[in-house]
């Protein structure tokens, strides 16, 4: 009985010790530290909080400033897509007639900077009331956060969004604390 209780101290022993290097004893709730950003990363950000501002704007002419403008661009909407600038175009058109007291913002950008392309990580919230008569009342308040990655390429010496990729976050059941 003795050896079975020694064994299983060691074992309880293994196993949070083994926790503890999996998660290198980080706290989820604390957002990383930013890294220092090189020139470029500087550079790759400030188009990104210029993109935001655009799509704040709801100007698709702000817009497409930012971005490559031919069949090269593609964006991912969860699951829905956009290939080519035209087609991303066409479903921002038609949605942003709808948008009315928009909020979108960038936080957390982590660019990757090598030679003429980049991606940065980060995240988004987009708050829009939607004007539509499809809703009742007429409008509708939609507030969306979650996560993002963006493509950019170097176009006559100018950083461009190739790539967009944004995953919405799920709403929180509740009673759920997990961040994963």
């Amino acid at each position: 009985m003795a050896m079975q209780s020694i064994i299983l101290t060691i074992f309880l022993a293994v196993i949070s010790i083994g926790n503890s290097f999996a998660h290198e004893g980080e706290d989820h709730s604390v957002k990383p530290a930013q890294p220092e950003l090189s020139a470029q990363g500087k550079r790759v950000v400030s188009v990104l909080e210029g993109y935001a501002a655009a799509v704040q704007s709801t100007d698709i002419d702000q817009i497409e400033n930012y971005v490559i403008t031919g069949d090269g661009f593609s964006s991912l909407e969860g699951t829905f897509q956009d290939l080519g600038w035209q087609s991303y175009r066409k479903h921002m058109t038609d949605e942003m007639p709808m948008f009315n007291d928009t909020s979108y913002t960038l936080s957390n950008i982590r660019p990757y900077v090598r030679g003429d392309m980049s991606f940065a990580t980060m995240d988004y919230l987009m708050n829009v009331t939607i004007k539509s008569d499809q809703f009742e009342g007429g409008e509708h308040k939609l507030a969306m956060k979650g996560k993002a990655t963006m493509v950019l390429s170097k176009a006559k010496g100018e950083w461009k969004i190739r790539h967009i990729h944004t995953s919405r976050e799920q709403a929180k059941k509740p009673g759920s604390s997990s961040s994963h």
